[in-house]
């Protein structure tokens, strides 16, 4: 019990962050939309924070072995504030990117040294319990804050950001007291332990971090496709902020559970049909929002994608973190894939839903999946495993 205090900040701060964070990009899609930006316009301010993550997440990574983890996270949750600020006080356009741009900076000094941080500690069987709860928290943020900002936005378009503006603040102080209270663990002494399966090849941990990173390329593809291009279609629907809010609810509900219970079952980080299966149900809610237009279409949809986005970024996290050396870089390599098709979603899926129709980009997302889903099956032959 006394251990598990010792990691509560592991599980409370990225639950806090992360609603924060969710009511803030919650709202910037709709605010956006109320000055009458495009669909491109939307593309291009999903895509500022993430190259601006890729290009950032590994020099993070690389430096968190080299200097302490806490004060990295420190002093991204420190510059998680100012994206709020700006929010809160103005609504130009350049001011969008400047917010997103500041946000994408704190996201790649927080992230990935917390991550590598987490895989720190004594006990190594402890890993897949931790690594669940750590997951559950930043996801069950992640699922309240878009329905708080979809509610908020609702009353005031200025009250998400006010919102998320709190939350940064909270977490900062609760950062800078814990931190004063327990000294950065040294550098020579961090436990570098892997947990393995024995009845499995050599080669079976590097096929796994591969497939996994293919298959969090494309599921963040499409969430970002979800998360920045789906507002423009559900407001040309008709449906309102606070039931938009509460879609992405579901999404990150789902995703969430799923996170939950990787954490709680063993034996899944070596066996292939699990993260198959939950990528074809991907592709059934992409084409699921493709063809419908009803509110139960769109509700099974984002369950189906939730679930398979928390089935895939467990794997990616586990088998990114059980390293024995350079976990601030391979955690880092984790968070710069998804962060690519979080990038590339919004991106394209802006460009296609300009050029052809609303409905279009999803499809595209679907195709994404299943071609990832090929690459995976190629590579099980080069690896040689059964």
């Amino acid at each position: 019990m006394r251990a598990e205090k010792k990691y509560l900040i592991f599980y409370f701060t990225p639950f806090v962050l992360e609603m924060g964070m969710g009511s803030l990009i919650m709202a910037v899609p709709l605010l956006a939309i109320s000055m009458g930006l495009s669909s491109i316009i939307l593309g291009t301010i999903g895509f500022v924070p993430g190259i601006t993550y890729i290009l950032l997440c590994f020099p993070f990574g690389k430096l968190s072995e080299r200097w302490h983890r806490k004060n990295l996270v420190l002093a991204g949750s420190f510059i998680y504030l100012l994206p709020s600020l700006i929010l809160c006080f103005s609504s130009r356009l350049y001011q969008f990117y400047l917010a997103m741009l500041l946000l994408a900076v704190a996201s790649a000094m927080f992230w990935p040294p917390l991550e590598a941080w987490i895989a720190e500690e004594e006990s190594r069987q402890s890993l897949t319990r931790r690594m669940g709860w750590f997951n559950t928290s930043w996801s069950i943020g992640m699922a309240v804050g878009p329905l708080i900002g979809g509610i908020l936005f609702g009353i005031n378009l200025k009250l998400p950001f006010y919102f998320s503006l709190l939350m940064s603040a909270a977490i900062f102080f609760i950062l800078l007291r814990e931190i004063r209270k327990s000294p950065p663990l040294p550098r020579g002494k961090r436990v570098s332990q892997t947990i393995s399966s024995s009845s499995d090849p050599p080669a079976a941990a590097s096929f796994y971090l591969y497939i996994s990173r293919v298959a969090n390329f494309t599921l963040w593809f499409s969430l970002g496709v979800i998360r920045y291009i789906f507002p423009k279609l559900s407001t040309n629907l008709g449906i309102s902020s606070s039931f938009l809010g509460f879609l992405m609810f579901i999404l990150s509900f789902s995703q969430t559970l799923t996170l939950y219970w990787f954490g709680k079952l063993h034996g899944w980080q070596y066996q292939l049909y699990p993260i198959l299966l939950f990528q074809l149900l991907a592709v059934t809610g992409l084409i699921l929002i493709f063809i419908g237009n009803s509110i139960f279409l769109f509700l099974l949809a984002f369950v189906l994608l939730g679930t398979a986005a928390g089935t895939t970024y467990s794997y990616s996290l586990f088998h990114s973190i059980n390293v024995p050396l350079q976990k601030g870089p391979s955690a880092a390599v984790h968070e710069i894939v998804l962060g690519t098709g979080g990038l590339i979603g919004p991106l394209v899926g802006g460009a296609v839903a300009q050029q052809y129709s609303l409905h279009t980009p999803y499809i595209l997302a679907a195709l994404i999946i299943a071609a990832g889903i090929f690459l995976q099956l190629l590579a099980r032959k080069k690896y040689r495993l059964t």
